[in-house]
């Protein structure tokens, strides 16, 4: 398959995870290789929204979706819930009638009449028929009302209190409550929950009491307490007490981490299928550019070029493959989008990048061949043709590069910048989209891309006004605040790829915009060696690459390229050793540097 031709479009960050740059939201001039399906997972952050949505299968008074909608659980959530708290009161209603039946076995098997057996008798007999009406409604899981089954915990409150009057205030039947306050501690209902809660527990208090004050006959019970203690009564009362706050305590603690739990389990199913969703969208729209190669230039005759068809498009407008005239030469020619036309920045910036590429002398900087007006005052670029892949598209596919191709990457990308630097330009958006890895004469080179938005220092000109201009992962602190910046801007941007290729994993990047800028100016990267096996040299080069202040900087990227490779080969001069040490410990890696450390 012949490799897919394109051509060199100043591009925006936001350009989208696929594998053809002809997906780019920006523009580049190059030639890519054929189109390869990214990844299943991208390394930018995405926001979910926890909102929940309305059900109309839910019942509007159904306190389990407004519970849980309130903690940030969407619908299905609740109804699994539901569900789960239907399961649990058929359990309970079965075992409240298998005790309450056992119970009155006992209670009348009993050779001795004790004080409470008529309450105990009739109380129980209550409880076990509410329970039996209770199930057999539950049939009809759209039955369940919490009203009702409140109703039916008070009645097993009534009757645990009867039977251990019964049996023995001090007796271990007042077990049972335990079981009820946890059952309605885990509810939806708070309401239901505290109303069991308080009830057993005074109740139980109240027989404590009476029994201490010889009101209720400890001698008579089934369980006799002939000679009570007033001090081991107390002792009792205290710790039952303790262990129902503690029951209702953990009850409602473990219903908040379900609710927690499903709220993460939703946040990343809704993350993997918004990520889903865009693949989606952008292999539809990598289809649709496959088909749309014809352009409103194709078969048009430009100044000395005739123009085929469309291989790039962008914001800034459309791409094409082109031949000279006379030399039957291939070039990219790029066309403003006719929208910008009228607006005198977007023209200023698209021409200022044929200007800056004429002051730069270097094969690593993509060339400007000819420029000029074609019909409908649309201007446009003629450049080289390149065939490659930019570096974005190799991270896709491979994570990470090697040190070996990251040191060429490096000092390579230094060489172009440094042409800059001697002509007093500065890039100001340099990042992997903006690298291209380019086939030539048998050689595989990279070349810098889109200088567009390019500073030149010595120009009172502004494109600017005095905003951040950047991609915000790869802007140096100076230019996220909006100051002036020089050739250190563009340093600490390939600092950032360094880290970048080299980790796998982006310096800086945040949910949003505002959080990464933030990150770029107060907050240091995970120090490289924990997310994969470095040198610490190469550590201490990329700290003074990525140093907040650019005073403490390198001074040129081809000092930054000299000192990598160095420190790859472990023979970092000393004096930088000790300027990173120096740097580092006022800075530690992974650290904000305005959250003070204790």
């Amino acid at each position: 398959m012949p490799a897919v031709e394109r051509a060199d479009f100043a591009r925006s960050a936001d350009a989208l995870p696929c594998g053809d740059r002809v997906m780019a939201q920006d523009e580049n001039v190059v030639i890519s290789e054929p189109p390869r399906p990214p990844p299943d997972a991208s390394d930018e952050p995405t926001v979910v929204d926890a909102a929940g949505r309305k059900n109309d299968d839910t019942v509007s008074s159904d306190t389990a979706v407004t519970a849980a909608r309130s903690s940030g659980v969407t619908t299905a959530s609740p109804l699994i819930l539901q569900g789960e708290e239907l399961a649990r009161a058929i359990a309970l209603l079965r075992l409240v009638v298998l005790a309450g039946l056992a119970g009155l076995v006992a209670v009348w098997l009993q050779p001795r009449p004790s004080p409470g057996r008529a309450l105990a008798t009739i109380s129980t007999v209550i409880t076990v028929l509410v329970s039996l009406g209770l199930l057999v409604e539950l049939r009809d899981v759209n039955k369940l009302d919490r009203r009702k089954l409140l109703v039916q915990g008070l009645s097993c409150v009534v009757t645990i209190l009867a039977m251990t009057y019964y049996v023995g205030v001090f007796s271990p039947t007042i077990i049972a409550m335990y079981i009820g306050i946890y059952f309605f501690g885990l509810g939806d209902s708070v309401a239901s929950g505290w109303t069991i809660y308080a009830t057993g527990a005074f109740g139980y208090l109240v027989l404590n009491v009476l029994a201490m004050l010889g009101v209720i006959a400890t001698d008579q019970a089934v369980f006799q307490l002939v000679d009570p203690q007033p001090a081991a009564m107390f002792a009792v009362l205290f710790v039952c007490q303790v262990l129902f706050a503690a029951t209702f305590w953990m009850a409602r603690r473990s219903r908040a981490a379900t609710l927690a739990a499903f709220e993460r389990l939703e946040r990343a199913m809704r993350q993997i299928k918004k990520r889903d969703a865009l693949l989606d969208e952008a292999m539809a729209d990598l289809e649709r550019e496959r088909g749309a190669k014809l352009g409103r230039f194709t078969d048009q005759q430009v100044g000395e070029y005739a123009v085929g068809e469309v291989i790039g498009r962008g914001a800034m407008g459309e791409v094409y493959k082109a031949w000279h005239e006379q030399s039957g030469r291939a070039v990219a020619v790029k066309f403003l989008n006719p929208a910008l036309v009228g607006e005198s920045a977007s023209v200023e910036r698209f021409l200022r990048e044929a200007e800056v590429a004429a002051k730069l002398d270097s094969r690593h900087v993509v060339r400007i061949l000819d420029s000029g007006i074609a019909d409908g005052a649309t201007p446009y670029l003629v450049m080289e043709l390149l065939i490659g892949t930019d570096l974005a598209q190799q991270l896709r596919e491979k994570k990470r590069l090697g040190m070996s191709a990251t040191l060429a990457l490096v000092q390579e990308v230094a060489q172009a910048l440094a042409a800059a630097d001697d002509a007093n330009v500065v890039h100001r958006d340099l990042k992997p989209q903006n690298l291209f890895h380019a086939e030539q004469g048998g050689e595989r080179l990279w070349k810098v891309l889109d200088f567009g938005v390019s500073k030149m220092i010595d120009d009172a000109s502004n494109l600017t006004m005095g905003a951040a201009v950047g991609t915000p992962s790869y802007m140096s602190p100076e230019q996220a605040r909006g100051e002036d910046v020089d050739h250190r801007a563009d340093v600490f941007a390939l600092g950032v790829i360094a880290y970048r290729v080299l980790t796998g994993r982006p310096a800086f990047t945040a949910p949003d915009s505002v959080t990464t800028l933030y990150n770029v100016a107060h907050v240091q990267p995970v120090r490289p060696s924990d997310l994969v096996r470095t040198g610490i040299d190469v550590e201490r080069v990329l700290a003074l690459a990525l140093a907040k202040d650019k005073k403490r900087r390198f001074s040129s990227a081809l000092m930054f390229a000299t000192a990598l490779r160095e420190a790859a080969r472990q023979r970092l001069d000393e004096r930088l050793r000790r300027d990173a040490d120096e740097l580092l410990d006022k800075q530690p890696w992974g650290q904000d540097l305005l959250v003070k450390v204790a």
